[in-house]
């Protein structure tokens, strides 16, 4: 087969052969002497090198000499000969093996008999110091140090001018071979452009056949790519040609074909694709990116034929429990089932989507104009839901809360009507879960309420709204004031007094209730302690720490500083817990009440009776006080249950050498059953509401006997900034 590289390799076989003919008789030339050349160049060169290293490093031992010399005096001889004497021997040990290299070197007689006097030469000059240095200071061999100093120095400086003469000579030696040197190669180069301009004539011509060759073939190929860049897969090159150029069109044909078919793939599967960016990865079924293009069909259907459509906002209730006890794992499996059962409860025409997480949407096509199967469709897909599901073993149910919204009544466009729903949802969660709502206009009403609530919690402290009232705890037996329970109130600029029932739960779900404690905190201690300064007797104010400020880890360094800053002292302090929130981490809860309790602050258990906790962990509580919630007090005497329950706390109290203080007091049988049972403490509005920080004081005045006269200050700390 006649190739292109033979036709390249003929045409460039000449321009070699005429290069090779010319260049072999300098070639054969050159190659007598140009090592000898070399070597001799190099030699010469490496010799003037030697001979001036030799130069300096006799210089460098004069130097090390001088410097010993100098510093003797200062120093000492023995300190100076150890700081300088090694570097001068150096110094004349690297000048000897210069020599010796010259001497190798050298095929001049003289040369190196010269090298052989300097060598000689520099043995006496370090065997003279070296002997006028063992003299040197030495009493009574002043002279003989002398004679020693004069015979090293003539000896050095005879080194010196012997070096010098020897460097002169290798470098004029060196000088007339590289003049040698020169020459030749000024008669190589233009031998060498000779040949060069010769071989630019061949290949210039040489160049213009094999182009013609080349440039016909690469312009049909050039041709053929456009037509595929541009689309045209089934475009094919001419593969007339044996060579090269016909093996590589062979090859691109190739590609066309492969790229023809690569296509043909990508658009086969374009809906694969489209699918997997429509629906979700998890369940199969639509994701968000779907639900607004189906919601709009579906509102487009309904607008035509004059039908409903329906939007079902689905949370799954508990699903958070299965995820946390049983892995995500198992979560996800559960959401596989769920979905699959939405799916079955539901005609072709509706869509089930997972909008993320436990939250799924479904859209209800075609409805009739009086709603009439939307309720039954919901609690179809509630039963289905609630069925047990099995789960690597275990049994696992979960219920759902639903919110409806329809169109148009509920919304006249898609964000509208998914927003209503979400608003409807909200509802059934908080209606106690596993029910569906329809959407009313007020609970959007309630929605926007809500975040007008957050927005005035969130300025409510640095706006000075939040005060305190305190609520006096009673000693049954002497009627005296033992103590205060410190309670917030807001007194919002728009609303007026605001309920802790209704802020307190937002300020549990925002975050916000641990700034707030901690200003409930520091208020309370600064109260009390203007209290004690005013001339009342000593009494603890009680403080709620909330479940999220008692896990906060700046709990124990905000106590410590707001008794700090107060001047309050440690046991006049009272936090109150609830059993649920110690028995969330028991561990870490005995830990952060020991270190408080180190410092004297009390604990008592609050709403106690209405948690969870165990006898077994309670004896591990460092409290000093068991309230019995309002709740049990309430019905007391007519309840025999709640008198059961309240003698029974008040006994197991005892038992554990704890005070026990009853909340909620009201009327007189309450007082009179509690005082009889052993209760020792009691608060409720049968003594006093909760009341200002004066009338506090006014009221424990009375109490205690102490005369009215003067006033009470209200004391207030510094601002703190919210977080």
């Amino acid at each position: 087969m006649r190739s292109l590289r033979g036709e390249i390799a003929l045409g460039f076989g000449v321009v070699i052969v005429l290069m090779l003919a010319l260049g072999a008789s300098f070639y054969l030339s050159e190659q007598r002497s140009a090592a000898a050349i070399d070597k001799l160049l190099n030699s010469d060169n490496r010799m003037a090198d030697l001979s001036l290293r030799s130069s300096l490093a006799i210089y460098k031992a004069r130097d090390a000499e001088n410097e010993l010399l100098l510093s003797a005096d200062r120093l000492g001889v023995a300190q100076a000969s150890a700081r300088s004497l090694p570097a001068m021997q150096n110094h004349l040990l690297d000048m000897r093996e210069y020599l010796a290299s010259l001497r190798i070197l050298s095929t001049d007689p003289k040369f190196r008999d010269q090298v052989d006097r300097i060598e000689t030469q520099t043995r006496q000059y370090e065997d003279g110091f070296l002997a006028f240095i063992a003299r040197l200071g030495k009493e009574g061999s002043l002279d003989s140090a002398h004679a020693f100093h004069q015979g090293y120095v003539d000896t050095a400086v005879a080194i010196e001018s012997s070096v010098e003469a020897l460097h002169t000579m290798a470098t004029k030696r060196a000088l007339q071979t590289r003049n040698d040197v020169e020459r030749a190669a000024k008669l190589s180069r233009w031998a060498a452009i000779a040949m060069v301009v010769l071989a630019t004539v061949l290949g210039a011509v040489v160049a213009s056949i094999v182009s013609q060759r080349i440039t016909g073939s690469i312009a049909q190929l050039i041709a053929f790519s456009r037509r595929v860049a541009a689309g045209d897969f089934g475009a094919r090159a001419p593969q007339g040609r044996a060579d090269e150029f016909g093996i590589l069109a062979n090859a691109m044909n190739q590609m066309a074909e492969s790229i023809e078919n690569s296509n043909a793939l990508l658009e086969s599967s374009a809906d694969r694709l489209k699918h997997q960016a429509t629906h979700d990865v998890l369940t199969g079924l639509p994701n968000r990116a779907l639900l607004e293009d189906r919601l709009r069909q579906a509102v487009s259907y309904a607008d035509r034929y004059g039908r409903l459509m329906t939007v079902v906002f689905i949370n799954l209730d508990g699903f958070k429990l299965v995820n946390d006890s049983l892995g995500r794992k198992a979560g996800d499996e559960l959401l596989k089932v769920m979905a699959e059962r939405m799916t079955q409860c539901l005609r072709g025409v509706d869509t089930v989507v997972r909008t993320g997480g436990d939250e799924f949407v479904i859209v209800l096509y075609d409805q009739p104009g009086d709603g009439t199967e939307v309720a039954p469709a919901l609690q179809r897909l509630q039963e289905a839901i609630a069925q047990p599901v099995e789960i690597d073993g275990q049994g696992v149910q979960v219920t759902a809360s639903l919110g409806v919204a329809t169109y148009p009544a509920d919304g006249a466009d898609v964000d509208t009507l998914l927003m209503n729903a979400d608003a409807a949802m909200s509802r059934a969660k908080a209606s106690g879960r596993n029910n569906f709502q329809f959407y009313a206009a007020e609970m959007n009403d309630a929605i926007r309420d809500g975040l007008a609530m957050r927005e005035g919690l969130r300025n409510a402290i640095v706006r000075g709204e939040f005060h305190l009232v305190y609520q006096p705890q009673v000693e049954m037996g002497s009627g005296q004031v033992t103590g205060v329970e410190a309670l917030i109130r807001w007194q919002h600029s728009e609303r007026g007094l605001v309920s802790p029932v209704e802020f307190i739960p937002l300020a549990e779900e925002t975050g916000l209730i641990v700034p707030i404690g901690e200003w409930v905190l520091r208020t309370a201690c600064f109260q009390n302690k203007a209290w004690q300064d005013a001339g009342l007797p000593a009494f603890s104010v009680s403080v709620n720490v909330s479940a999220r400020q008692f896990r906060e880890r700046t709990l124990i360094e905000q106590v410590a500083q707001a008794l700090e800053e107060s001047g309050l002292e440690a046991r006049f302090l009272e936090l109150e817990l609830t059993e649920s929130m110690v028995m969330e981490d028991l561990e870490k809860a005995l830990q952060s009440m020991k270190a408080l309790q180190a410092m004297g602050v009390q604990f008592s258990i609050d709403d106690f009776g209405t948690g969870y906790s165990s006898l077994s962990a309670l004896k591990r509580f460092p409290i000093a006080r068991l309230k019995i919630d309002r709740a049990f007090v309430r019905d007391i005497p007519g309840d025999e249950e709640d008198k059961a329950i309240a003698k029974a706390i008040i006994s197991l109290g005892h038992e554990l050498n704890l005070k026990v203080i009853a909340e909620g007091v009201e009327t007189e049988q309450q007082l009179e059953f509690l005082r009889a049972h052993g209760c020792d403490e009691m608060q409720g509005y049968l003594f006093s509401r909760p009341v200002l920080p004066a009338e506090l004081a006014a009221l424990v005045k009375t109490r205690s006997g102490i005369a009215a006269a003067g006033g009470t200050s209200v004391a207030r700390p510094r601002r703190m900034a919210t977080r």
